[in-house]
């Protein structure tokens, strides 16, 4: 009989299938180094995308904190500004407002009303005078409150009192001036009137 040995094909088929299986980890592995450097690569690049976005955000909010700090600067100084042309206002009122006052003042005393008296201390203005009667003390009231230059005129005391054959009221009033006015009615524009 002739006896054919077999072992040398069996080896050579597990080497030759170990070989394929070492081929194809090699390729699997290769594949996995490849893959894992493509989603590294990728992750690399979605990171740097997002870090020049957060970068260039950051230099958008500065620039803008800049202009609003501008801002803020131009509005304070807008505001100081006001603010002195309102004490600018206020001194040239002050200025040609107490005369004004005073003259619009002489034309309202009745003729039987005597001022005896006049203070003014942060535009709190007291009169202190005598009268021929209530009634003229009355009339003077109502002048002082249709004036421009009074507000909030309050008569405080009133009291009768005789000197030789006459019959006097004394009085004692209160009023808050106002000196704005006569610049505001010189600056307002008269209705109807054409501008020039």
């Amino acid at each position: 009989m002739i006896r054919i040995n077999l072992l040398p094909v069996r080896i050579s088929k597990k080497k030759e299938a170990g070989r394929q299986q070492l081929i194809l980890f090699g390729l699997v592995a290769l594949l996995a180094v490849i893959g894992n450097f493509w989603w590294h690569k990728s992750r690399a690049d979605d990171l740097a995308a997002r870090e020049g976005k957060l970068r260039r955000t950051k230099e958008d909010i500065a620039q803008l904190e800049r202009i609003i700090g501008e801002v803020k600067n131009i509005k304070e100084q807008q505001a100081a500004l006001k603010d002195k042309l309102a004490v600018l206002d206020k001194l040239k009122a002050g200025r040609t407002g107490p005369v004004k006052m005073l003259d619009d003042l002489a034309t309202i005393v009745p003729k039987k009303v005597w001022v005896k008296k006049m203070e003014e201390k942060d535009g709190q203005m007291g009169l202190e005078g005598s009268a021929a009667s209530i009634d003229d003390v009355s009339a003077f009231l109502s002048a002082l409150k249709r004036s421009r230059y009074f507000k909030a005129v309050e008569l405080k005391k009133t009291t009768a009192r005789t000197e030789g054959k006459a019959r006097l009221v004394d009085f004692t009033l209160t009023a808050r001036a106002d000196y704005t006015p006569a610049d505001q009615a010189a600056a307002a524009p008269v209705p109807g009137a054409k501008p020039r």
